[in-house]
């Protein structure tokens, strides 16, 4: 016996979808837009201001020679000195240096980065040592002039204790 085919049958849920898209098609066929009332346009009687320009902080790329050594505090200790590589954030006047390669090395030393601001007012570079064991730093100015650039001395403190430091900003 043959057997008969059936039908494919349509679903409820697709109809009930076709009837939906039909009627929102015939409401948006039949909705017309509100009227727009036309308004006088009114000339403009101040010319846009232009707000003044912000200067960009000019960061400049900077090379240093760190040279550390013993204080009176801290006679024992060895000297040292290395090259270092930064910049310079003229805007905000930080300035930051790392190490970049060894004059010379005592044994069981490390370079050291530095992080701070230079105050041109009372020509002081002050910041820390963003190194274990290490905390702050403090230099002057050993020349008068407004330039970040030139010698500046003082002292650092790291687990070695009170370290004195020459930095020499090129």
């Amino acid at each position: 016996m043959m057997r008969r085919r059936r039908r494919p049958t349509v679903e409820l849920t697709a109809l009930l979808d076709l009837l939906f898209v039909m009627i929102f098609l015939s409401l948006l066929q039949t909705k017309t837009p509100a009227p727009v009332e036309a308004k006088p346009v009114e000339p403009e009687t101040k010319a846009p201001v232009a707000e003044p320009a912000k200067p960009t902080p000019k960061i400049v790329p900077v090379s240093a020679i760190f040279n550390f050594y013993p204080t009176k505090s801290n006679p024992s200790l060895p000297s040292g000195s290395y090259h270092m590589n930064g910049s310079f954030d003229e805007g905000t006047g930080q300035l930051q240096l790392g190490g970049s390669g060894w004059i010379k090395r005592p044994e069981n030393y490390d370079m050291v980065p530095l992080k701070g601001n230079i105050d041109k007012a009372t020509n002081t570079f002050r910041g820390r040592i963003e190194f274990q064991g290490c905390l702050e730093f403090v230099l002057r100015k050993e020349t008068a002039d407004q330039s970040f650039r030139g010698s500046w001395s003082g002292t650092y403190n790291c687990t070695q204790g009170e370290t004195g430091l020459t930095l020499t900003i090129n």
